[in-house]
Order: C-alpha cells, then sequence, then structure tokens
C-alpha cells in the first residue's frame, strides 16, 4: 500500500465534530511496490506462454517474429523488443503480435501504448484470456478499478483463478465497498499465492470493514510483526485500536512513529487529540501546539479540525490559543476562510457564555457577543445557505430568549448546507417543545430521527414518546 499525506486522514474523519469514533480506512489501491514484487513479475511473465485452448494460434510468420525478440528479451530490451514487433506488419493482423507489444509497452512503462495493444488483441480473439488479464493489471496500476473489474470477470470466467487476478478483483470489489466479496476474492489469491501480504491486509481490511473487529485486530498485529517498518500498516492497526477504544495502545504506537519521525501532520494531529482523550491533555496540546507551529503543515483543514475537537471539549482557552497559530497561508480557500472565521465567532461565544456567569462588566460582554454576531451575519450574508453559521447564531439566539428569531434561524439551518443541517432539525424541535408547540416539535424531531445513530436511537425514541404524551395531555 502506498503510505501518503492522505494515507492518515481517514483517522480523522469525525473530528470535525469533536467525537473520536474511528472507522474503517478509506479503501486504498494495491502498492507501488506490488508491481515490482517477485509474485507479480512470475504471473507477468507467465503470461508470455502460450494456451492454445483458449488464445489465438500462432503460425510461422508470428512464431519467426516471436522468436526473434527472444533474444532482446534475453537482454532485457524491452523497448527494442517493442519498437521491432511494431515495425512488423503482423502488428496490423496478429493478436498475438499486438499481445506481446502490449506486454512490451507495458514493462517500459508505457501504459497507453499497453492498453491500445491489449485492446487490439481482444477486439481481434475476444476470449484471449491473458490480453484480458494483462488490460486489467494496466487498469489497476492505474488506480482505475472501475475499468479493470469487468476484465478480470471476463478473465474469471475464461478459467483463471491465479492469485494476482483474484487479488485484483478483491480490491475491485473492495472499491465498491463489497466487502463479503471482496473478502472471499481475497482468500482465494492466498490459496495461490500465500506469501503475498497485499491480499493479507486486504483480507484484514475486510474484516475491518464488516466489523469483524477480533479477525481483523489478529492479521493486522500479524502484519505489523512481519513488516515493522510498514508505516501504512502500523496505522492501519492504530486506527482499529481507536475504533475498538484501546486509546492506550493507539497512543504507543503512534508515539513510536513519533519518534522515528515517521508521521505526518495527520498522524500528529491524531496523537495530540487522543492525548486529550486519554485525559493528559497537557502532552496532547503541546503535540498540537508544536505541528500549528511547524512549516510542515499543509493542510489547513488539519487545523480547523484540531480547533473544533477542542471546542467541543469545552477548553476555550486552548481552542483561542490555537486559533491564533494558524498561518494565515493555510486559510486562504474560500470554504477554510470561512470555516476560520466561524471558529473564532464559535470561540467568542463561549467565552460570552462563561463571562455571563461570572463577574464581567455587561459592557464588556455584550461587546464580544455583538462581535461574534457580526461575524456570523456576515458569513451568512454572502451564503444564506451556510448551515453551520445559521446554526451557531440560533443557539446563541435560543440562550438570550431570542426564541422566534432562534426557530426562524434553525429551520434555515436545517434547509442549508453544511454538518449542522441535520442538527438544526433536532434543536429546533427541542425548543418548540419548550414552547409547548409539540404537534410542530414531533415533526422535527421525527425528521431528525432518520439521522441518529447507535445509542442515540433508543434516546430519541423515549424523547418522541415523551413529547408525545405532552402533546396528547395538552388536548
Amino acid at each position: 500500500m502506498i503510505m501518503s499525506s492522505a494515507s492518515t486522514k481517514f483517522i480523522l474523519t469525525s473530528l470535525t465534530l469533536g467525537a473520536l469514533s474511528a472507522q474503517a480506512a478509506d479503501p486504498f489501491p494495491v502498492s507501488k511496490d506490488y508491481w515490482k514484487s517477485s509474485s507479480f513479475q512470475k504471473a507477468f511473465n507467465g503470461s508470455y506462454r502460450i494456451n492454445a485452448r483458449i488464445e489465438p494460434f500462432v503460425d510461422t510468420k508470428e512464431r519467426v517474429l516471436l522468436v526473434s525478440v527472444q533474444e532482446l528479451m534475453a537482454k532485457g530490451d524491452r523497448a527494442e523488443a517493442l519498437k521491432k514487433l511494431k515495425a512488423s506488419s503482423l502488428i496490423e493482423t496478429s493478436a498475438a503480435v499486438m499481445f506481446n507489444a502490449g506486454n512490451f509497452a507495458f514493462e517500459t512503462g508505457d501504459l497507453t501504448e499497453a492498453k491500445k495493444c491489449y485492446l487490439a488483441a481482444i477486439k481481434k480473439f475476444p476470449t484471449f484470456l491473458r490480453a484480458h488479464q494483462n488490460l486489467a493489471f494496466v487498469y489497476a496500476r492505474e488506480d482505475d478499478y472501475d475499468k479493470a473489474f469487468p476484465s478480470l470477470l471476463e478473465v474469471v470466467k475464461l478459467g483463471s483463478q491465479d492469485g494476482p487476478v483474484m487479488g485484483m478483483l478483491g480490491y475491485c470489489y473492495q472499491q465498491k465497498e463489497n466487502f463479503t466479496s471482496a473478502l472471499q476474492a481475497f482468500k482465494n489469491a492466498q490459496l495461490t499465492d500465500p506469501e503475498n501480504l497485499e491480499w493479507k491486509i486486504g483480507e484484514a481490511y475486510c474484516y475491518d470493514s464488516l466489523g469483524d473487529d477480533a479477525k481483523a485486530l489478529n492479521l493486522y498485529e500479524v502484519l505489523v510483526k512481519q513488516k515493522p517498518d510498514n508505516v501504512q500498516y502500523k496505522m492501519l492497526l492504530i486506527n482499529l485500536y481507536q475504533k475498538t477504544g484501546n486509546i492506550s495502545e493507539a497512543i504507543v504506537n503512534l508515539d513510536y512513529l513519533r519518534r522515528l519521525k515517521k508521521l505526518d501532520p495527520a498522524g500528529l494531529f491524531l496523537l495530540g487529540t487522543l492525548h486529550f482523550s486519554d485525559g493528559s491533555t497537557v502532552i496532547g496540546a503541546d503535540i498540537v501546539r508544536e505541528i500549528l507551529k511547524s512549516d510542515e503543515l499543509k493542510e489547513g483543514k488539519l487545523a480547523m479540525n484540531a480547533i473544533d475537537d477542542v471546542i467541543q471539549r469545552g477548553d476555550i482557552k486552548l481552542a483561542e490559543e490555537f486559533h491564533s497559530l494558524v498561518k494565515p497561508e493555510l486559510v486562504k480557500e474560500r470554504s477554510l476562510a470561512r470555516r476560520y472565521q466561524r471558529q473564532q465567532a464559535q470561540i467568542i461565544l463561549s467565552q460570552v457564555a462563561m463571562e455571563e456567569a461570572g463577574d464581567e462588566s455587561v459592557a464588556k460582554v455584550n461587546e464580544s457577543k455583538v462581535e461574534a454576531l457580526e461575524i456570523l451575519k456576515k458569513l451568512i450574508l454572502s451564503d444564506p445557505l451556510d448551515a453551520d453559521s445559521l446554526y451557531l447564531l440560533a443557539q446563541c439566539e435560543a440562550e438570550h430568549q431570542q426564541l422566534e428569531l432562534a426557530l426562524l434561524h434553525f429551520q434555515q439551518a436545517s434547509k442549508g448546507k453544511g454538518l449542522r443541517r441535520n442538527t438544526a432539525l433536532l434543536e429546533r424541535g427541542k425548543l418548540l417543545v419548550k414552547l409547548q408547540r409539540y404537534k410542530e416539535a414531533l415533526k422535527d424531531i421525527n425528521s431528525y430521527k432518520i439521522y441518529a445513530e447507535g445509542a442515540q436511537v433508543k434516546q430519541l425514541e423515549s424523547y418522541i414518546d415523551a413529547v408525545e404524551k405532552l402533546a396528547k395531555a395538552s388536548q
């Protein structure tokens, strides 16, 4: 698998709302190393052999030409071999020559030419198994699994279930989120290609995605022991530790990678966030602070996620500090700039709530509140469908007893775009209950119910039942 700056961000998918509920990683492609592996080379070089039952007959002229390029192949000069095949008139009529030209093009890295040759060979001889197979390999190498899939199915129909074929088919099913079929394909791949870790990591990923955490964990741990320096394998194991609530193990493994200087900014943010969850606020803050000050951070979204997480945890002072450390160049993009401003308003409003409960002067509190509301109103004016800004505005209005305005803005938020869109329905319903407008409230709360997950479903059902009783009692 390919370890990149994007390879850890799946672990941070839920941090925008502060919840640390991990999920399986996004499906990823076969690693670039696989195409250099002995397993693939063996399968690919085997494709030069002829299977007369389902492949084109090679006549004398074709055989003479193909034998003539064997000497060039023995020297490893695929480019010259390709040149010789393309110079022959047989390249226009012979499926076997077209196919071999495709192989040489593949090996020299010219995937466009390889596809052209394989497609020509298939057009000439539709049941050409090896051409279908190698065409699928080209698509897979380009991470185009949608195109690889039908070619692989054709290969299976024509009688091949070799490890590379079944393994690639597993990745295709995985990309389609058909994890049951993917799991079976990866298991079949290991029957003839048992030493290939690509198929074992695919199997582990499927168990992870299907919720069989025990089997996934066992396989991830085996893989990490076999390849202790493979960062991506370790990140998958860390993700599963996080998903299953084993935060301490996730921290230990992330810290190990950190000491080796193998953690990218996303991984460092994750480590900091996990420390917050584990109660080590000082350590977590130091890690996040360090990466925010670092020149290595190039993604503003990661910084925004970290700030949102701290806001949701209620540490407003730390959120204000992190917010001030974000470099202007990280939030130049319009959506990030808006989010940055919205966070500023949210931090101010949280401070206002604390000041109102304390000894701060009314004038100072009102001044801060006006500043925050002005930020939100400007954001809404420039984008009336900004559900997140509308939601924050409605929250502030509800807290300060501007209930009709709050109802209006919660309703607008529920029809807008943003993370808070669905939650706005629930909050509007709760506010309507407070106003004893139970029938309206039930409409909003029931509309929100379809978005509820996990334990919230039962809580919501109990709440709906209570509101229905209130509605009947009020008639």
